[in-house]
Protein backbone atom coordinates (compact mmCIF):
# COMPACT_ATOMS: atom_id res chain seq x y z
CA UNK A 1 0.00 0.00 0.00
CA UNK A 2 1.24 3.48 -0.85
CA UNK A 3 1.21 6.08 0.47
CA UNK A 4 1.04 5.07 4.12
CA UNK A 5 2.79 7.19 6.74
CA UNK A 6 2.88 4.78 9.69
CA UNK A 7 3.00 1.15 10.68
CA UNK A 8 -0.46 -0.27 11.39
CA UNK A 9 -1.80 -3.71 12.39
CA UNK A 10 -3.52 -3.94 8.99
CA UNK A 11 -0.25 -3.22 7.21
CA UNK A 12 1.64 -5.86 9.21
CA UNK A 13 -1.07 -8.40 8.42
CA UNK A 14 -0.91 -7.59 4.70
CA UNK A 15 2.89 -7.87 4.65
CA UNK A 16 2.81 -11.42 5.99
CA UNK A 17 1.56 -12.63 2.59
CA UNK A 18 3.19 -10.00 0.39
CA UNK A 19 5.61 -10.76 -2.44
CA UNK A 20 6.06 -7.05 -3.24
CA UNK A 21 5.90 -3.94 -1.06
CA UNK A 22 5.96 -0.35 -2.33
CA UNK A 23 6.51 2.41 0.20
CA UNK A 24 8.62 5.14 1.76
CA UNK A 25 9.59 3.34 4.97
CA UNK A 26 10.17 -0.17 6.31
CA UNK A 27 10.52 -0.84 10.04
CA UNK A 28 12.22 -3.82 11.76
CA UNK A 29 8.81 -5.21 12.71
CA UNK A 30 7.64 -4.95 9.11
CA UNK A 31 10.76 -6.79 7.98
CA UNK A 32 10.17 -9.47 10.62
CA UNK A 33 6.67 -10.31 9.37
CA UNK A 34 7.45 -9.98 5.64
CA UNK A 35 9.02 -13.44 5.29
CA UNK A 36 7.85 -13.93 1.69
CA UNK A 37 8.91 -10.51 0.45
CA UNK A 38 10.84 -10.68 -2.82
CA UNK A 39 10.80 -7.00 -3.82
CA UNK A 40 10.85 -3.88 -1.64
CA UNK A 41 10.36 -0.90 -3.94
CA UNK A 42 10.90 2.73 -2.94
CA UNK A 43 8.87 5.00 -5.25
CA UNK A 44 11.56 7.64 -4.71
CA UNK A 45 15.35 7.86 -4.55
CA UNK A 46 16.00 7.68 -0.80
CA UNK A 47 15.99 4.38 1.09
CA UNK A 48 17.27 5.81 4.38
CA UNK A 49 13.92 5.00 6.05
CA UNK A 50 14.29 1.29 5.21
CA UNK A 51 15.65 -0.99 7.92
CA UNK A 52 17.82 -2.86 5.43
CA UNK A 53 19.77 -4.96 7.93
CA UNK A 54 16.59 -6.73 9.05
CA UNK A 55 15.51 -7.78 5.55
CA UNK A 56 15.73 -11.34 4.31
CA UNK A 57 18.57 -12.10 1.93
CA UNK A 58 15.89 -13.06 -0.59
CA UNK A 59 14.52 -9.52 -0.76
CA UNK A 60 15.70 -7.19 -3.52
CA UNK A 61 15.53 -3.45 -2.73
CA UNK A 62 15.04 -0.95 -5.56
CA UNK A 63 14.40 2.77 -5.88
CA UNK A 64 13.44 5.30 -8.56
CA UNK A 65 14.80 8.64 -9.76
CA UNK A 66 13.60 11.16 -12.40
CA UNK A 67 13.34 13.91 -9.76
CA UNK A 68 16.44 15.81 -10.91
CA UNK A 69 14.74 18.41 -13.14
CA UNK A 70 11.94 19.10 -10.66
CA UNK A 71 14.25 19.55 -7.67
CA UNK A 72 16.65 21.64 -9.76
CA UNK A 73 13.82 24.00 -10.71
CA UNK A 74 12.97 24.31 -7.01
CA UNK A 75 16.58 25.14 -6.08
CA UNK A 76 16.82 27.87 -8.72
CA UNK A 77 13.44 29.24 -7.65
CA UNK A 78 14.73 29.49 -4.08
CA UNK A 79 18.04 31.08 -5.10
CA UNK A 80 16.08 33.89 -6.76
CA UNK A 81 13.38 34.16 -4.08
CA UNK A 82 15.96 34.38 -1.26
CA UNK A 83 18.07 36.90 -3.17
CA UNK A 84 15.10 39.22 -3.70
CA UNK A 85 13.50 38.45 -0.29
CA UNK A 86 10.42 37.73 -2.36
CA UNK A 87 7.98 36.56 0.31
CA UNK A 88 8.64 39.47 2.67
CA UNK A 89 8.63 41.92 -0.22
CA UNK A 90 5.19 40.69 -1.28
CA UNK A 91 3.85 40.76 2.28
CA UNK A 92 5.00 44.36 2.83
CA UNK A 93 3.68 45.58 -0.50
CA UNK A 94 0.24 44.14 0.27
CA UNK A 95 0.26 46.58 3.21
CA UNK A 96 1.05 49.48 0.89
CA UNK A 97 4.73 49.66 1.85
CA UNK A 98 7.14 50.18 -1.07
CA UNK A 99 10.07 48.53 0.72
CA UNK A 100 13.33 48.20 -1.26
CA UNK A 101 11.86 50.18 -4.15
CA UNK A 102 13.75 52.82 -6.12
CA UNK A 103 11.01 55.21 -4.97
CA UNK A 104 12.38 54.93 -1.43
CA UNK A 105 15.98 55.43 -2.51
CA UNK A 106 17.14 52.23 -0.86
CA UNK A 107 20.37 50.47 -1.79
CA UNK A 108 19.45 47.78 -4.35
CA UNK A 109 20.24 44.10 -3.96
CA UNK A 110 22.86 42.28 -6.02
CA UNK A 111 22.07 39.98 -8.93
CA UNK A 112 22.96 36.28 -8.79
CA UNK A 113 25.15 36.83 -11.85
CA UNK A 114 28.72 35.92 -10.91
CA UNK A 115 27.78 34.52 -7.49
CA UNK A 116 29.12 31.17 -6.28
CA UNK A 117 26.70 28.27 -5.94
CA UNK A 118 28.21 25.50 -3.82
CA UNK A 119 26.73 22.07 -4.52
CA UNK A 120 27.20 19.35 -1.92
CA UNK A 121 26.52 16.28 -4.06
CA UNK A 122 26.61 15.94 -7.83
CA UNK A 123 24.23 13.14 -8.67
CA UNK A 124 20.90 13.37 -10.50
CA UNK A 125 19.97 16.59 -8.69
CA UNK A 126 23.35 18.30 -8.57
CA UNK A 127 23.95 17.97 -12.30
CA UNK A 128 20.53 19.41 -13.15
CA UNK A 129 21.01 22.31 -10.73
CA UNK A 130 24.42 23.11 -12.21
CA UNK A 131 23.02 23.24 -15.75
CA UNK A 132 20.37 25.76 -14.74
CA UNK A 133 22.65 27.85 -12.52
CA UNK A 134 25.13 28.13 -15.37
CA UNK A 135 22.40 29.76 -17.47
CA UNK A 136 22.11 32.45 -14.76
CA UNK A 137 25.83 33.17 -15.00
CA UNK A 138 26.65 31.64 -11.62
CA UNK A 139 29.97 30.02 -10.71
CA UNK A 140 29.56 26.34 -9.87
CA UNK A 141 31.56 24.79 -7.03
CA UNK A 142 31.09 21.10 -6.29
CA UNK A 143 32.11 18.57 -3.68
CA UNK A 144 31.12 14.98 -4.27
CA UNK A 145 31.94 11.68 -2.61
CA UNK A 146 33.57 10.19 -5.70
CA UNK A 147 34.88 12.94 -7.99
CA UNK A 148 36.16 11.58 -11.33
CA UNK A 149 39.52 12.83 -12.57
CA UNK A 150 37.99 15.10 -15.19
CA UNK A 151 36.12 18.23 -14.06
CA UNK A 152 32.68 18.55 -15.73
CA UNK A 153 32.25 21.35 -18.23
CA UNK A 154 31.04 24.55 -16.63
CA UNK A 155 32.22 23.63 -13.11
CA UNK A 156 34.91 25.85 -11.60
CA UNK A 157 35.68 23.82 -8.43
CA UNK A 158 35.55 20.03 -8.24
CA UNK A 159 36.79 18.20 -5.15
CA UNK A 160 36.00 15.49 -2.61
CA UNK A 161 34.46 15.80 0.89
CA UNK A 162 37.76 16.97 2.38
CA UNK A 163 37.18 20.34 0.67
CA UNK A 164 33.88 21.13 2.43
CA UNK A 165 35.37 24.03 4.40
CA UNK A 166 36.82 25.57 1.25
CA UNK A 167 33.48 25.33 -0.54
CA UNK A 168 31.47 26.75 2.37
CA UNK A 169 33.78 29.73 2.79
CA UNK A 170 33.55 30.64 -0.89
CA UNK A 171 29.84 30.03 -1.57
CA UNK A 172 27.10 32.63 -1.71
CA UNK A 173 24.52 29.84 -1.89
CA UNK A 174 24.96 26.29 -0.59
CA UNK A 175 22.61 23.64 -1.97
CA UNK A 176 22.61 20.26 -0.25
CA UNK A 177 21.84 17.46 -2.70
CA UNK A 178 23.57 14.48 -1.10
CA UNK A 179 21.97 11.28 0.25
CA UNK A 180 21.54 10.75 3.99
CA UNK A 181 24.07 8.24 5.33
CA UNK A 182 26.32 7.74 8.33
CA UNK A 183 28.85 9.97 6.56
CA UNK A 184 26.45 12.83 5.83
CA UNK A 185 24.26 12.87 8.95
CA UNK A 186 25.05 16.11 10.78
CA UNK A 187 27.35 17.17 7.96
CA UNK A 188 26.45 20.84 8.51
CA UNK A 189 26.67 21.88 12.16
CA UNK A 190 27.89 24.80 14.30
CA UNK A 191 31.44 24.61 12.96
CA UNK A 192 30.30 24.55 9.32
CA UNK A 193 27.91 27.47 9.82
CA UNK A 194 30.91 29.35 11.20
CA UNK A 195 32.71 28.79 7.92
CA UNK A 196 29.89 30.23 5.81
CA UNK A 197 29.60 33.86 4.78
CA UNK A 198 27.13 35.90 6.81
CA UNK A 199 25.56 36.86 3.49
CA UNK A 200 25.18 33.21 2.37
CA UNK A 201 22.00 31.20 1.96
CA UNK A 202 21.45 27.49 2.59
CA UNK A 203 19.07 25.43 0.45
CA UNK A 204 18.36 21.88 1.67
CA UNK A 205 16.67 19.42 -0.70
CA UNK A 206 18.47 16.30 0.54
CA UNK A 207 17.31 15.16 4.00
CA UNK A 208 16.72 17.15 7.17
CA UNK A 209 19.29 15.35 9.36
CA UNK A 210 22.12 16.23 6.95
CA UNK A 211 21.98 19.55 8.86
CA UNK A 212 22.11 19.67 12.65
CA UNK A 213 18.63 20.83 13.65
CA UNK A 214 19.59 23.03 16.62
CA UNK A 215 22.60 24.54 14.84
CA UNK A 216 20.45 25.45 11.84
CA UNK A 217 17.84 27.20 13.94
CA UNK A 218 20.45 29.15 15.90
CA UNK A 219 22.37 30.15 12.75
CA UNK A 220 19.18 31.55 11.22
CA UNK A 221 17.87 33.19 14.38
CA UNK A 222 21.21 34.87 15.10
CA UNK A 223 21.65 35.81 11.41
CA UNK A 224 24.91 33.87 11.27
CA UNK A 225 23.80 33.22 7.69
CA UNK A 226 21.43 35.39 5.71
CA UNK A 227 18.68 32.84 5.27
CA UNK A 228 17.58 29.41 4.10
CA UNK A 229 15.08 27.52 1.99
CA UNK A 230 14.13 24.21 3.60
CA UNK A 231 12.13 21.47 1.89
CA UNK A 232 13.22 18.52 4.08
CA UNK A 233 12.61 18.22 7.79
CA UNK A 234 13.04 16.51 11.14
CA UNK A 235 9.43 15.61 11.96
CA UNK A 236 6.84 14.29 9.51
CA UNK A 237 3.10 13.61 9.93
CA UNK A 238 2.18 10.29 11.49
CA UNK A 239 -1.55 10.81 11.41
CA UNK A 240 -4.27 13.27 10.56
CA UNK A 241 -4.04 16.92 11.52
CA UNK A 242 -1.35 19.60 11.47
CA UNK A 243 2.26 18.68 12.17
CA UNK A 244 5.12 21.07 12.83
CA UNK A 245 8.25 19.97 10.93
CA UNK A 246 10.69 20.65 13.78
CA UNK A 247 10.91 20.97 17.54
CA UNK A 248 12.20 24.51 16.90
CA UNK A 249 9.91 27.38 15.75
CA UNK A 250 11.36 27.88 12.27
CA UNK A 251 7.96 29.23 11.23
CA UNK A 252 8.59 32.35 13.31
CA UNK A 253 11.81 33.26 11.50
CA UNK A 254 11.48 35.86 8.72
CA UNK A 255 14.59 34.67 6.84
CA UNK A 256 13.37 31.14 6.06
CA UNK A 257 11.26 29.81 3.21
CA UNK A 258 9.57 26.59 4.36
CA UNK A 259 7.95 23.99 2.10
CA UNK A 260 6.55 20.53 2.99
CA UNK A 261 8.91 18.23 1.03
CA UNK A 262 7.49 19.15 -2.36
CA UNK A 263 10.57 19.94 -4.46
CA UNK A 264 10.57 16.65 -6.38
CA UNK A 265 6.85 15.96 -6.32
CA UNK A 266 5.89 17.04 -9.82
CA UNK A 267 3.78 15.28 -12.44
CA UNK A 268 6.71 14.23 -14.61
CA UNK A 269 8.56 12.80 -11.62
CA UNK A 270 5.54 10.88 -10.39
CA UNK A 271 4.55 9.42 -13.74
CA UNK A 272 8.05 8.22 -14.63
CA UNK A 273 8.61 6.77 -11.17
CA UNK A 274 5.38 4.78 -11.26
CA UNK A 275 6.42 3.37 -14.62
CA UNK A 276 9.66 2.16 -13.00
CA UNK A 277 7.73 0.59 -10.13
CA UNK A 278 5.51 -1.29 -12.56
CA UNK A 279 8.47 -2.33 -14.73
CA UNK A 280 10.36 -3.70 -11.72
CA UNK A 281 7.35 -5.80 -10.72
CA UNK A 282 7.23 -7.09 -14.28
CA UNK A 283 10.93 -7.98 -14.08
CA UNK A 284 10.33 -9.87 -10.84
CA UNK A 285 7.48 -11.83 -12.41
Amino acid sequence: PFPIARETPELLKALADADVAVGNFFTPRMAHVAKRLKLLQAPNAGVDAFCLKELSSGTTVTNAYFHGPAVAEYVIMMVLALTRDLLNLDAQFRKGLWRESWTEGEVPREEVLGKVLGLVGFGHIGREVAARAKALGMKIWVITAHPPARTPKGVQFWKGPHALEELLRASDYVALACPLSKDTEGLIGPREFGWMKRSAYLINVSRGPVVDEAALYQALKARRIAGAALDVWYQYPRGDGPCRPSRFPFHKLPNVIMTPHVSGWMRGTRDQRLQVVAANIDRLV
